[in-house]
């Protein structure tokens, strides 16, 4: 006598299917947290590493690197003595300070900048920093010291137009300690073209040094 087939026990399939489901939306819900884990660790990671490179960022303190990090490109000067007042900054601190080769050509690069573009072809880079150098060691051989400088301002700055070109005429002065032999003052006059909206420096000229007090070197306004 033939078996009679067993009717299907829908209990027993809804358990099944329920069991299913819960095991799906467990493994669902296992894996978001793995994600949010995933992300959670990698931001983490992402912040810890920029709050070090921010901390390994070191902020200017010395003269040196507050004149190497400074942005020409962004904060030019924006007159002939404010252009004059920088180039006796720069030019202070490459002839006193003990610099390294890095830095020495930095803060010549940092000098290039102000060069007009005409002055720019005429010296060129290497040609320029080389004599530089060699200029500042002879300077220190002699145990001398820039001690301050001035720049002319207001009506002393001659505007004219050269060529087509507005210039403007500026001398600098420089107060230095020449070793023991007491204080020299020495003049540089300058011509500077406005280029693209900025004072460059498109030639100068030394002129004689003269002696000097050690009230006026050391009294002298930047």
């Amino acid at each position: 006598m033939a078996s009679v087939p067993s009717k299907p026990n829908k209990a027993i399939d809804k358990s099944v299917e329920f069991v299913a489901k819960k095991r799906r939306s467990i493994v669902t819900f296992s894996f978001v947290i793995c994600l949010i884990a995933v992300a959670a660790i990698g931001g983490y990671y992402q912040v810890m590493k920029r709050q070090k490179m921010q901390s390994e960022v070191k902020t200017p303190t010395t003269e040196v690197e507050k004149l190497i990090a400074k942005d020409l490109d962004v904060g030019y000067p924006e007159t002939p003595t404010e252009v004059m007042k920088l180039w006796g900054r720069l030019n202070q601190c490459i002839y006193n300070s003990k610099l390294s080769d890095e830095e020495f050509d930095s803060l010549a690069k940092q000098l290039r900048k102000m060069y007009s573009s005409d002055l720019l072809e005429q010296n060129p880079e290497e040609k320029h920093i080389g004599k530089l150098r060699d200029e500042v060691e002879q300077f220190k051989d002699d145990k001398k010291k820039i001690v301050s400088y001035s720049a002319e301002s207001g009506s002393a700055v001659q505007y004219k137009t050269i060529n087509n070109r507005d210039c403007a005429n500026i001398k600098i002065s420089y107060f230095m300690n020449t070793g023991g032999r007491g204080y020299a003052k020495t003049f540089q006059s300058f011509v500077l073209v406005n280029q693209n909206d900025r004072w460059k420096i498109l030639g100068f000229k030394n002129g004689q040094q003269e002696s000097t007090t050690k009230e006026e070197a050391t009294g002298s306004e930047e």
